[in-house]
């Protein structure tokens, strides 16, 4: 769609930080925070080989925070964000939360839900 319709794409990947702000362990805390980077780095530098092989240019941006505020943050009016649904239901959601339902109640512009896997 972005090729056809010649739009600019940012792919964002957040490192939630709630996943290693509890490690008491500086050492060990940092390490965790490392790897999340580098696997959100890793990601975005295979979704720009694919884009470009697909002939799409995308901007990439790593952050760390809460995803659905990251997210919203970055996004003007007239911006479509593309999220995917990863099918957290009933009583997982109910104590994990759902950043696509945040995102979708914080978004000031259009939010499109692609199904995701699992």
């Amino acid at each position: 769609m972005a090729k056809a319709l010649g739009l600019k794409v940012m792919a964002l990947y957040v490192v939630d930080a709630s996943e290693y702000e509890g490690i008491h362990h500086h050492s060990i805390r940092e390490s965790a925070r490392t790897g999340f980077r580098e696997r959100g780095l890793r990601s975005l530098e295979r979704l720009k080989k694919y884009a470009s092989e697909k002939g799409v240019e995308v901007d990439t941006v790593l952050r760390e925070g809460k995803p659905y505020q990251e997210i919203t943050s970055l996004a003007d009016e007239g911006d479509i964000i593309f999220i995917s649904s990863h099918g957290a239901s009933g009583f997982t959601k109910m104590f994990i939360g759902s950043t696509t339902d945040k995102v979708l109640k914080y978004a000031k512009c259009t939010v499109a839900v692609v199904k995701g896997v699992p």
